[in-house]
Formats: C-alpha cells, structure tokens, sequence
C-alpha cells in the first residue's frame, strides 16, 4: 500500500510538472510563431505600399507604413517591452522577390533582383503554387507569401504575389523549440529525481503510521484469541453442568463467538497486509467449487427467509488457491443473505450468483435487492469496517470487514472486484479473474 502511495505521488507530482513545461513550451512557441508571421506581414504590407517593380530607392524618413500616418507610426509599430519589431530599414533588408500572374493563373513577369537564392524558373514555380492556394497570405517552404490584387497590383485583370525570405527567423524559431524542450526535459528528468528521492521522506510518516496500525492490529488479535478461547471454553464446560437453557449462558457464548470471528478477521487483514498468508496455486474446477460453497449456505439462506438462486457455466477451470476462492464466494453469499432488503409482506427475497466466462477471464457476480445505495456509498464498499446500514451491526452479528478480506483475495489473484447498482433496489458484487 505504501509503495503505491508513493508511486501514485511520483506520478501525479511528475505529470503536473510535464503539463506546466508543456503549456509553458507551447504558449511561448505559439506566441513567437505568431509575431514572426505578424512581422513578415508587415514587411509584405510596407513592399506593396512603397512598390516592388522595382523598390524605389527611397530615404528612410519618405517610407510610407501601411494602413498609419507619421503622428501613428511609432505607436502602431512599437513592440511589446518597448522593441520596434519593424522599421523603414525593414523593407531594404528583407530578401524577397515578386511573380505576375494572368486572371488564368499564367506567369507574366517575375522580379528576382533582391533575391539570390531563387531563379526565374523557381519563382515562377512559386508564383503558380500560391494562385493556387486559398486565401490572400500563407507560407510555401520558406516562403511568406502575399497576394495582390485590383488597387494593389498593376492592373486589375492580373494578380502580383510577393514572396518574403522567412528561412532565417524559420531557423531561429525551430532552434529555440529545440533548446526550450531540451532544457525542459532536462529540467523534467532533474525533478523527477529529487521527486523520486524525497518522496521516501514524505511518505515516511505515513509509512509509520500504517506499520503501526499493522503491528497493533495482529498483537492485538493474537492477545485477544487466548481470553477468547477460554472463555468460550469455560462457558461451554459451565453449560454441561448447568444445563444450555441459562440465558445469561447463552449470551456468553454468542458474544465470544462473534469476538472470535472479529479476531479471526483481523489476523487475516493483517497476514494479507504484510503478504504472510499462505496461498497455493493449482489449477482446480472453480464450477464444482462455487456449487458447492452454495449448497453449503443454503440452509443459512433458508434461515433468513432468503433463497439463493445459480447461473453457473459448467466445466470451468481456474488456476489459483482454491480455499482462498471458496472463502471469497462464501464472503460474497454471507454478506447478500445479511444485507438484503426485507419485503413488507414478509415474503422470501432472491440472491442471484453467475459466474461464467468472459473473454480470457472468469465473471464471477451476486446480486441482491437493498435500500437505495448512492455512488459514494459504492465507492466505500471495500473499506475496512465501512457499514451502509450501522443501525444493523446488532443485528448482522458483522463488522464490515468481509468486503475488505474478498479484495485482498481478488487482489492476490491479479483480479479486479467492483460493486454497482444496475437497477434502483439493486446492488451487485463483480468480480472478475485473469484466467491463464
């Protein structure tokens, strides 16, 4: 228990540090994506402005911006943390070259003069692939591209695509992606270390705590079996002299009955917690097995006006411990027979066992009608000395230790147990087990 509940706190601590890296590494790579495409847009939009055929030599301060005037340039150019991302330099800096298409997508002129890196042929190449791609902007390669058309280009029947050299800042960003999830995943392996390191300190109190709740546990049930024992012992010897008919008589032996079971119970917990109970694997006729642990509480069933009922598949094998299973059915049958919704007219009330096959593992299943069970209450089932109904302990003769012993068993087997309410007044038990 304690090595899950450290694994468990390794897992959660690790997976929120990857989720906080991973929002971090994306975020910063979707906003530095973002203003390169912003900045390559800008440079496209200052090119269509200014003119391409060819750029005009023009000084800095004569520049026209796209879409502002002068009194509104350095408000609408000036970068977050005070950076001026673009500036009239911008143009004169930027690789870039122009293709002129027909209405029909033909390739009219091209415009490789502030370009080294890409000839006519190739351009003209470029030019095509975006007349045939939809929208205005988008990326080729390495290639920023921007149509023109109608106001912005030199005549309405044609179309000028501007194509911008992003190839470095490309780089760049990939780069950086790079390095960010490399030092992230470093930073990811540094923490997971000291996770790993200082969650034996964390869990150590814990650990304690549940030793001790173990030791105590099995020195108590060993200390209180001896009192038990001769108790019940006296009191039987008191009965052959004073006859079996003294209430007082009676109630002893019932108590010390019910004190043996709760000891008895215990010490199995505690063997189980500390993986001292004994189990033999053999291969044995589970079909056979589950009948006949039936027939053996069918006279208990009768007693409490119950009646058990079988849907068990013949001829099934099992490879596990067989005395193990047939305390894990006889759990199962004891605490429907006890906990079954009583009828108002007193009439006998169904208990419903179905074990069979499914798929490459044993479905073994009880059900039994009961007062409504919420969700929460279902969830706590296996929990040690958790009762839905305490008004009934008296009554029961239980302890809510049953459910507990048949998990550990189901555990022991590599199997799984659940309870559900399929239908309202309904509750059922699952367990299912891994076959070879």
């Amino acid at each position: 228990m304690i090595r899950k509940l450290r694994v468990r706190f390794i897992i959660l601590s690790t997976a929120s540090l990857l989720l906080l890296l991973g929002i971090i590494v994306i975020s910063s790579s979707v906003l530095t994506y973002r203003e390169l495409v912003e900045n390559a847009d800008r440079v496209l939009a200052m090119l269509a402005e200014n003119g391409v055929h060819p750029l005009p030599e023009l000084p800095p301060e004569q520049v026209r911006f796209p879409g502002t005037d002068a009194e509104k340039r350095d408000k609408e150019f000036m970068g977050p943390f005070g950076r001026r991302p673009l500036s009239p330099e911008s143009m004169y800096e930027a690789r870039f070259f122009a293709v002129v298409l027909s209405a029909e997508g033909q390739v009219l002129r091209v415009d490789t003069q502030r370009i080294v890196m890409v000839d006519e042929t190739e351009a003209g190449d470029y030019g095509e692939a975006a007349y045939r791609k939809k929208g205005a902007r988008g990326f080729i390669g390495e290639f920023r591209y921007q149509k023109l058309t109608g106001e912005n280009s030199d005549s309405d029947h044609e179309m000028c695509v501007l194509f911008l050299d992003c190839g470095r800042n490309l780089f760049t960003f990939k780069h950086s992606l790079m390095i960010n999830c490399l030092i992230s995943f470093l930073g990811l392996v540094a923490v997971f270390i000291v996770i790993v390191v200082i969650s034996g300190k964390i869990v150590r109190p814990v650990s304690e705590s549940y030793e001790k709740q173990k030791q105590f546990i099995s020195v108590a049930g060993h200390e209180i079996r001896t009192p038990v024992t001769i108790i019940d012992a006296d009191a039987e010897l008191l009965a052959m002299e004073i006859g079996d008919g003294n209430e007082w008589l009676q109630d002893i032996c019932k108590q010390t009955k019910r004190m043996a079971v709760l000891t008895d119970n215990l010490l199995t917990l505690s063997r189980m917690d500390e993986h001292r109970q004994q189990y033999t694997m053999i291969d044995f006729p589970i079909s056979d097995v589950v009948e006949e642990t039936v027939l053996s509480f069918q006279a208990l069933a009768h007693s409490w006006n119950r009646n058990i009922m079988t849907e068990i598949a013949p001829m099934l094998s099992f490879h596990g411990d067989e005395g193990s299973v047939r305390q894990l059915v006889g759990i199962l049958l004891d605490n429907a027979i006890k906990y079954i919704r009583e009828q108002a007219d007193g009439g006998c009330e169904d208990i419903l066992l179905k074990l069979g096959k499914k798929g490459r593992s044993l479905c073994l299943s009880v059900s039994n009608s009961s007062e409504p069970v919420s969700e929460e209450q279902l969830k706590r089932f296996f929990e040690r000395f958790y009762r839905t109904e305490q008004s009934r302990d008296s009554e029961t003769g239980g302890y809510g230790l049953g459910l507990s012993i048949a998990r550990s068993i189901v555990e022991a087997h590599r199997g799984k147990i659940t309870a559900s309410a399929p239908a309202a007044g309904t509750v059922r038990i699952t367990v299912v087990l891994p076959m070879k």
